[in-house]
């Protein structure tokens, strides 16, 4: 069970955190500090309100976990963990890259959305191999070095994000369509769990497995939009 804390501060502010030229969420004039002691700062004037907006929504008094903490917990992975150690982020992709989900062909795939996915993939030098059987998957050593090289050009931010939406979705080729464009949330989603939505069409409603892709859905939303904050790409809400 995540661990239970109370709302003790009365004003949130967004403020200059550190030497650096960051800014963060200020709990009455104080940074708040992440698991390893870092102070919570970013780089994104637009992520640092969304991420105090995230504090401001706390009811005065209220117990909260760090759930309730979406953008916050993203950010703190990114500062704690994938700007100190990237390597580690990148080799945890690679791997769900060498044994992606879309490299299984599966008669519920949109056809055209995993077409337009390869050929992009080839456009950026990346050409796995692909099967429409259900036996392991062997990749060329190229496209494992090809990915290497790839994952190692990422902006951590991004990496922070597929943290997220690449063990979801059990690809790595998917989540970075999304991220680059190449595909709309709708179409990714619907990609990433096509044998899950095909069952709910055959078979009728499913309350348990219309909850659990809602929540996945949710999650990818959620990294979605850390990113676009992070990149400026959105203001904060």
């Amino acid at each position: 069970m995540a661990q239970l804390h109370r709302r003790f501060w009365k004003q949130v502010t967004v403020g200059p955190v550190g030497e650096s030229g960051q800014q963060g969420p200020l709990l009455d004039g104080r940074p708040v500090k992440l698991p390893a002691g870092t102070a919570l700062a970013v780089s994104s004037p637009a992520l640092a309100e969304a991420l105090a907006e995230e504090w401001r929504q706390i009811a005065e008094g209220a117990q909260f976990t760090p759930d309730d903490l979406v953008l916050t917990r993203m950010a703190g992975s990114h500062i704690e963990r994938i700007l100190p150690d990237r390597a580690a982020m990148e080799a945890a992709l690679r791997a769900y890259g060498i044994d992606d989900n879309l490299c299984y062909r599966s008669v519920a795939q949109d056809d055209a959305v995993t077409a337009r996915i390869r050929a992009w993939a080839a456009e950026q030098g990346l050409h796995p191999a692909m099967t429409d059987g259900l036996m392991p998957l062997e990749q060329p050593a190229a496209y494992g070095e090809a990915l290497t090289h790839y994952l190692s050009q990422l902006e951590p931010a991004q990496l922070t994000a597929l943290g997220v939406m690449v063990p979801i979705m059990g690809s790595l080729l998917l989540p970075l369509a999304l991220v680059h464009d190449v595909v709309s949330f709708d179409e990714a989603v619907h990609l990433a769990h096509a044998d899950e939505y095909r069952q709910l069409e055959k078979w009728g409603h499913d309350r348990e497995l219309a909850t659990l892709l809602e929540k996945r859905n949710t999650d990818i939303a959620d990294a979605l939009r850390f990113l676009h904050l992070a990149q400026g790409r959105v203001k904060a809400a």
